[in-house]
C-alpha cells in the first residue's frame, strides 16, 4: 500500500506549481505597480502597502479557487484513484496538500507585506510609534496570544470546512448523475440546489456572527465561548469528511 507521505508528495507538486504561477504574476503586478507609482509620484512618496494588499488578496482568492479545482480533480482522477492507497489516505493527503499550498501562498504574501510596509514610510511608522510602543503587561501579552491563536485556529477551521463542504456538493452531484435516472435528476438537483443555497447562506451568516463575536470579545464588550464553537466546527468537518469518504468509496467513480 502507498503510504500517506508518498501520497502527500504525489499530490503536493501540481498544487505548488499552481501557487508558484500565481505568485509570479502577483510579484509582477506589484513590481509594475511600484514602477508606475515611482514614475507618477517619485520614490520618496512611494506607498506600497495598499497595492501589496490588493494584489495579494486577488491572487490569493484566485489561487484558492484553482487549488480547490485541482483538489477536486484528484479525488475523481484515475491517476490517483488507481493507486494502491485507501480512500481515507488519499482524501486526507489531498486535503493536507491543499492546505500546505495555501499556507505557502500566505507566507509569501506576508513577506511581501513586510517589504511593502518597509517601503510605505510615514503611515506605517506612525502607526508603529502610536500602537506598538505600549507597555504591555504579562496578562496583556497572554490575552494577545490567546486571541491570535484563536483567530488562526478559526481561520484554518473555516478553510477546511469550505473544502469538505465543496467536496460534499461535488460528490453528491456526481452520485446523482451516475445512479439516478435522467428523468429524476432534474428534481433531485433542484432540491440539492435549494439545500446548497441555504447551506451557503447559513455558513456566511455564521462566519459573520463569529467575526462580530470575536471583535466584541477583543474589544472587551462581550463574551464568547470560543472552545464550544471551535469544537462544533471541527466536529462538522469530521462528520462531513466521513460522508465524503463513504461517497468516494461507494458512489463516486473515477472519470479522468
Amino acid at each position: 500500500m502507498t503510504s500517506f507521505n508518498q501520497t502527500f508528495r504525489a499530490t503536493i507538486h501540481p498544487k505548488l506549481r499552481t501557487v508558484n504561477a500565481f505568485l509570479f504574476f502577483n510579484l509582477l503586478a506589484v513590481i509594475l505597480t511600484m514602477l508606475y507609482a515611482i514614475w507618477e509620484n517619485g520614490f520618496t512618496n512611494l506607498e506600497m502597502i495598499g497595492p501589496v494588499v490588493l494584489w495579494g488578496g486577488l491572487f490569493c482568492l484566485a489561487a484558492f479557487v484553482r487549488v480547490t479545482l485541482k483538489s477536486e480533480r484528484v479525488l475523481v482522477s484515475d491517476t490517483y484513484r488507481l493507486l494502491p492507497v485507501s480512500e481515507w489516505v488519499l482524501y486526507l493527503a489531498n486535503l493536507a496538500t491543499s492546505f500546505v499550498a495555501l499556507v505557502y501562498m500566505g507566507l509569501v504574501q506576508l513577506v511581501l507585506l513586510v517589504i511593502g510596509s518597509a517601503m510605505n514610510g510615514s503611515a506605517v511608522r506612525a502607526w508603529i510609534r502610536q500602537y506598538m510602543n505600549l507597555n504591555l503587561t504579562a496578562a496583556d501579552w497572554h490575552q494577545f496570544q490567546v486571541y491570535g491563536l484563536s483567530i488562526c485556529g478559526y481561520a484554518i477551521a473555516i478553510l477546511l470546512w469550505s473544502w469538505v463542504f465543496i467536496t460534499l456538493i461535488h460528490f453528491a452531484t456526481d452520485a446523482i448523475s451516475a445512479f439516478i435516472p435522467g428523468s429524476s435528476q432534474r428534481i433531485v438537483k433542484g432540491i440539492l440546489a435549494v439545500l446548497l443555497t441555504w447551506g451557503v447562506i447559513a455558513f456566511l451568516n455564521w462566519v459573520g456572527a463569529l467575526a462580530g463575536k470575536l471583535i466584541r470579545l477583543i474589544s472587551n464588550v462581550g463574551t464568547f465561548n470560543m472552545a464550544f464553537n471551535f469544537v462544533t466546527i471541527i466536529a462538522a468537518i469530521v462528520v462531513v469528511s466521513l460522508l465524503n469518504v463513504y461517497l468516494m468509496k461507494h458512489w463516486v467513480e473515477a472519470r479522468y
